[in-house]
This record gives C-alpha cells, sequence and structure tokens, in this order.
C-alpha cells in the first residue's frame, strides 16, 4: 500500500490490508515475502538407526507411513479470516440490498456548470497555498484513512478485533459504491441524459498540477470522502458516546468522526484531485449507504459483537 501510483489505492484504503497481520519474517525490498515456511524437495537419506529422516518429497521428519494425527476441527476458524477476505463477504450481501444503486447524488450535490463549476476551480486554486501544511497529512490518508479514526479513540486489529473487521467491511463496501457513481453520476436534474464521469477539476485548470499522480477514475463522488463519512457513520453505532457528541450544540456535524471525515475530505481539494461538490456528494452517498449496510446479517453481528469491545 506504498507508493503513489495511478491508482491512489482507489482513491481510499486499499486491497488486502497488509495480508492482515503477515509474518514479519522474509522482506524483500520492503515487502513481505510470501515464502515464509519454505519446503523443498529432499532426497531420501541415509537410514539412521533405522529410521528415514526425510524421505522423498515428504517434509514430516519422522516415519511418514504413520501419518500425522488428525483434528477433530469442523470450520475454519472465525478469527482467522483476513478482513479482507471477510470484507467480500459483507460486500455481497451488500449488493443484494434493493436501492444501493439508485441513490440520488445530484438531487443534494449536483455537478455545477458555469459560473458555479468556475467558483469551485477558483476556490481549489486558492487552497494551493496550503498544501505544504497538509501534504504530510494527506499522504497518509492516501490508502489508510482508518488510522485516523482509530486515533480518536484508541483501537487495532489486536484489542478490538470486531471493530477493525466492521472497518475493513464498511471501507470495502465504500469504495465498492463510490466506483459504482464515479461511472454513473446521475442525470442532471432537469434532464434525461446520463452524465458522463466527471473530468479531475485538474484536467480543467492546469494551474492546479496536483502534487501526487491523479487517480485513475473520475472525480464524482469522492471516494475518500464516501469512505470517511461511511466510517462516521458506522462508528457512531459502536463507540463511546463521546466520539459522536457534538462539539458545538448547534451543529450536529461537529462530532469528532464527523470533524475527522470532514478533514479527510477537505485535504484531497487541497491536493487539487477533488471539487467541494464531489466531497459533498461523497458525504450523502457514504451516509446513504451505511444506512443500507447496517441491516445486512453479518453486519448486524458485527456491529453487536464490536459494541461488546467498547462497553
Amino acid at each position: 500500500m506504498s507508493g503513489f501510483g495511478l491508482a491512489d489505492g482507489a482513491d481510499g484504503a486499499d486491497g488486502a490490508d497488509g495480508a492482515d497481520g503477515a509474518a514479519t519474517s522474509g522482506v524483500v525490498a520492503g515487502r513481505i515475502s510470501p515464502l515464509i515456511r519454505p519446503i523443498g524437495i529432499s532426497p531420501a537419506l541415509e537410514k539412521r538407526t533405522n529410521e528415514d529422516w526425510f524421505r522423498g518429497t515428504r517434509w514430516p521428519p519422522f516415519d511418514v507411513s504413520a501419518g500425522f494425527p488428525r483434528t477433530t476441527c469442523n470450520s475454519f476458524p472465525d478469527g482467522a479470516w483476513s478482513s479482507y477476505h471477510f470484507s467480500i463477504v459483507v460486500l455481497g450481501e451488500f449488493v443484494k440490498v434493493q436501492g444501493w444503486d439508485t441513490i440520488d447524488l445530484q438531487a443534494v450535490a449536483p455537478i455545477p456548470t458555469g459560473a458555479g463549476l468556475k467558483a469551485e476551480l477558483d476556490e481549489l486554486q486558492e487552497l494551493v497555498d496550503y498544501r505544504a501544511g497538509v501534504m504530510a497529512e494527506a499522504l497518509a490518508q492516501m490508502n489508510k484513512i482508518d488510522l485516523y479514526f482509530s486515533g480518536l479513540l484508541m483501537f487495532n486489529r489486536s484489542s478490538h478485533p470486531a471493530t477493525y473487521r466492521l472497518v475493513q467491511s464498511a471501507l470495502r463496501v465504500a469504495q465498492f459504491v463510490a466506483m459504482h457513481y464515479k461511472f454513473n453520476p446521475g442525470r442532471q436534474p432537469g434532464s434525461t441524459s446520463p452524465m458522463p464521469p466527471r473530468p479531475r477539476a485538474s484536467q480543467l485548470s492546469l494551474a492546479l498540477m496536483p502534487p501526487i499522480d491523479v487517480p485513475g477514475h473520475a472525480s464524482y463522488p469522492s471516494g475518500h470522502s464516501t469512505e470517511a463519512n461511511m466510517l462516521a457513520s458506522i462508528l457512531a453505532q459502536v463507540m463511546p458516546q463521546a466520539a459522536s457528541t457534538p462539539i458545538d450544540a448547534a451543529d450536529p456535524e461537529s462530532t469528532p468522526l464527523r470533524r475527522v471525515a470532514q478533514r479527510i475530505a477537505r485535504n484531497r481539494e487541497v491536493l487539487g484531485l477533488h471539487y467541494p461538490s464531489d466531497s459533498k456528494a461523497g458525504k450523502h452517498l457514504g451516509e446513504t449507504a451505511a444506512t443500507l449496510l447496517l441491516p445486512c446479517p453479518t453486519v448486524t453481528k458485527l456491529v453487536a459483537a464490536a459494541k461488546s469491545e467498547w462497553s
């Protein structure tokens, strides 16, 4: 998950979550080698005290004719599932939910044209001056936005395994729906024609010059905003009340979880990768998708287990 490639972590948290706790041995060029327990082809060794230490290509260092003792395991252990592969199981449930592919983003955050588009590009140009101040943070959030949520109230894969698995599952669903709507942004209000995928702001304003490679997918909605707001909604169901209590009583969006989501989305605007309307659409998509995800059977059980970790 390192490097600033074209895909930019699918505009958010990426792939196989570091093999979900892969071994620390076998590090090659900064990556974990898959060869952590090599077993080669060994010739039959000379008999010693009537025992074959190795026999042909067999591995066990004892008489293989007797075989290994068998266990009574009847199921793959729940705790042995990697969160990445488990998240695909959750995604399979989510796509069966009616309405996930008919969310009307244009009704909430229409893609502006004319003067509205110019205003957004002008705002992004003003944000360029802030890049130096947010660069390290924004780069860290390219592929691991979950680290900023786990920093609010400490949790990780070891301390809160159900919460961690819930986060990774929510991220996978958020990435999925974001890609769907990036390719199918909807219809402009008052029109029956589908809108094309939105170009990146730097395609229209060459002066923006993003400091990292532009992700290899359309701009609207923001995937980071979708993911971050999905997490804010999901974690509000399991974390202590302090994480979802507004800092400003007059502003329901001022909860610590929402503030983290807002900051993650805004940083993408500072880098010149997203328009403000992308972030707004991603917020609506993440929150709406979260309400559709929570009733999924596996997620319902996972939420209950995660709640018990914080009680």
